[in-house]
Parts: C-alpha cells; sequence; structure tokens
C-alpha cells in the first residue's frame, strides 16, 4: 500500500464517476453488485431486528434487499445525486449524504456495518475502517466485498479491451486498494481499530443480461464515453459487442465475476 495517492483527486473522481451513473445503476451495475448483497448479509448476521448501516449505498437498491429481512437499515453515500436517486426509488427507508470518514452517527449504533463494492474506491481506507468501528456495538459485524482481481472481471474486460482499441486510455485516480486481494492488507487495517477475526472468501458471482445495453450504457456512463466524438463511441460499441459474443448462451448473456467477502467482528 506504500504508493503515492493523491487523497483529493481519488475523492473527487469517484464522486464525479458513480453520480454520473446515479440514473442508470439500478438497470445497469445493479444486476452484477445485486448478487453479492446475500453474501453481505449472512457473513454479517443480518435478520430482524439487526441494526445495519449500507455504507456506499447508492441508489439504494442493495439497501432495500437488506431491509427485506426484517432488519432496521439505515442507508449512506457521498453522491447528492445517488441518494436522491435512493430516496426516490425507496421512500419508505432512510438514506443519508455523508463522508465516510465523517459518518453522522453516534458511537455503537449499530449491530453490522456492510459495504457493497465500496472499499476499494476509498481515498482513506484507514479513517473509514476507524469510523466503522466507533459505529459498531460490541460484537458487531463489518462485512465488506470488493473485487478480486481485474482479469478476472470478463464484464469490465470486454468493454475496456474495445476502448483501449480505439482510444488512449489514461491512467485514473484511485485509492490504496484498488486491485488489492492480499488478505495482510485488510487484516492490519482493521486489527489497527480493534476490529478482530478477518475472514476472506472469494465468491463466483455472473453478470447476467439478455440484451448487451446493461454493460454498455453501465460502463459508458462510467467511463463517460458520452463525451468521446461520436464515431469513437460507435467503434467502441461495436468492438465490446464483438468481445461479448463470446460470453453469449443460448441468447443470454452470461459475464463470469470473482468477488472477495471480508468480514471481520469489533471487539
Amino acid at each position: 500500500m506504500e504508493q503515492t495517492i493523491d487523497e483529493a483527486a481519488v475523492s473527487r473522481f469517484e464522486n464525479e464517476t458513480w453520480s454520473r451513473c446515479a440514473e442508470s445503476y439500478t438497470d445497469t451495475f445493479q444486476l452484477l453488485t445485486g448478487k453479492t448483497i446475500p453474501l453481505l448479509a449472512g457473513a454479517a448476521g443480518v435478520r430482524r431486528g439487526t441494526r445495519v448501516l449500507d455504507l456506499g449505498a447508492g441508489p439504494g437498491g442493495g439497501t432495500a434487499m437488506l431491509a427485506e429481512t426484517g432488519a432496521t437499515v439505515a442507508g449512506v453515500d457521498f453522491s447528492h445525486t445517488m441518494v436522491a436517486a435512493a430516496r426516490r426509488r425507496h421512500p419508505g427507508l432512510t438514506f443519508h449524504e455523508g463522508d465516510a470518514e465523517v459518518l453522522p452517527f453516534a458511537d455503537g449504533t449499530f449491530d453490522a456495518v456492510v459495504s457493497n463494492l465500496v472499499v476499494h474506491h476509498l481515498a482513506r481506507p484507514a479513517i473509514v475502517f476507524g469510523e466503522v468501528s466507533r459505529l459498531l456495538a460490541p460484537g458487531g459485524r463489518f462485512a465488506f466485498v470488493v473485487w478480486a482481481s481485474a482479469e478476472e472481471q470478463t464484464g469490465f474486460g470486454v468493454f475496456f479491451a474495445a476502448v483501449q482499441a480505439h482510444h488512449t486510455l489514461e491512467a485514473l485516480p484511485h485509492g490504496p486498494l484498488f486491485g488489492v486481494t492480499d488478505r495482510a492488507v485488510y487484516d492490519k487495517l482493521a486489527r489497527d481499530v480493534g476490529l478482530q477475526g478477518l475472514q476472506l472468501t472469494r465468491h463466483e458471482v455472473s453478470w447476467e443480461m439478455d440484451r448487451l445495453e446493461p454493460l454498455l450504457r453501465g460502463l459508458c456512463d462510467w467511463g463517460n464515453i458520452a463525451a468521446l466524438p461520436r464515431p469513437v463511441q460507435d467503434r467502441i460499441e461495436a468492438t465490446t459487442r464483438a468481445n461479448a459474443a463470446a460470453y453469449q448462451r443460448d441468447g443470454r448473456f452470461v459475464f463470469p465475476h470473482s468477488v472477495l467477502l471480508g468480514v471481520v467482528t469489533k471487539t
């Protein structure tokens, strides 16, 4: 994790990027990220009556899935646009706009904190892990999911290979956990703030769709492809479709992805 990180640039990039995805997320990325919510719920012991914080709730689809267990769930996200979308889509749930480094809750408020594919986006994860520890009641659990290696994310791969074929890819700002799969890194972050007993397990999920539009729309929004000249956009789409053909079976696209599920307990 010893690398030079422009923390302000990372935070700005992540907020701008995910705010741009707020309207399309539910019909695009949620088809994939929703697959890991049951993993998080199981690892964190979420059940009826559990007080849960969904950290990085986005437009609220995962928060709603957690609430279906009967738990008392609150969602928080740093993007005003995401929070607005969550409140509109799920008016019966509570969503807060807030910085994960300074969360608007009292000590020991939650029995569980879950974070679905967010931790690797954080500019200063050590501070956020500390906030999570502060918010957890003794014996509470923090469960998080991050991507495994980039090579295992096939849906993203077919798109970024197409972008690389037709456009110069610049290095993007990223946090210190981007691409990190080393258990020791997560274990130290947790132990330093009183979170113990890390279990880190690998799981396979898939991004499935009848048509390729969810992948194209989601990743084009994420990559701000609309800012490129129209002919370049068209070439990227055509090459993505060609790349994706290898993952089509019986008229349906199935893109394998791998994730890591971590869970620690507040001592």
